[in-house]
């Protein structure tokens, strides 16, 4: 566990991900879970200073995020397709300067995610971690904040495809 939580420290996700891929092939999956969920845990509560994070340390957070709802809860890339559809099209209309306030689309948001994981209750829930940390988030955006989260919601996509997560 002491090489993942470094290799994650040193910002070496590539490597993270191979290592973490290695150790689930070998039988060391408990070792795997346990470290993610530790490290998610961590993130969680660093969720309420996420615009003050670093770039580098936002993109662990993904990462992490990212292990949590693919590696230990099998999250699928459609669980996640609505949410980051809805954050694309929030993303144009500020880029677009259609959407001056972003308050109501970023409620919705918020609702849509508790909706998609209460549909999850009593079984594997992937979308649950991603609610936990992206509703501390949501609730501080703004239209010059959003782009970070928008990218932050990309990073989760990305680095869920790249730990084998499919459709």
């Amino acid at each position: 566990m002491d090489d993942l939580k470094e290799l994650l420290d040193e910002g070496k996700l590539v490597e993270l991900g191979q290592e973490i891929d290695k150790l689930n092939r070998s039988g060391r999956s408990r070792e795997v879970v346990d470290f993610i969920n530790k490290t998610f845990e961590e993130f969680k509560g660093k969720a309420e200073q996420f615009l003050d994070l670093s770039p580098d340390d936002r993109l662990k957070m993904a990462f992490i995020l990212a292990a949590k709802a693919t590696v230990v809860e099998g999250m699928k890339t459609t669980q996640i397709r609505k949410i980051l559809s809805m954050s694309n099209g929030i993303y144009r209309g500020i880029k677009t300067k259609k959407l001056g306030d972003i308050s109501s689309d970023v409620a919705k948001m918020r609702y849509v995610l508790a909706y998609t994981a209460s549909r999850h209750k009593g079984r594997r829930d992937p979308i649950t971690p991603i609610l936990e940390v992206s509703d501390k988030i949501l609730r501080k955006l703004d239209e010059k904040s959003y782009e970070k989260f928008h990218e932050f919601l990309q990073a989760i996509v990305a680095y869920h495809v790249f730990l084998g997560g499919r459709d």
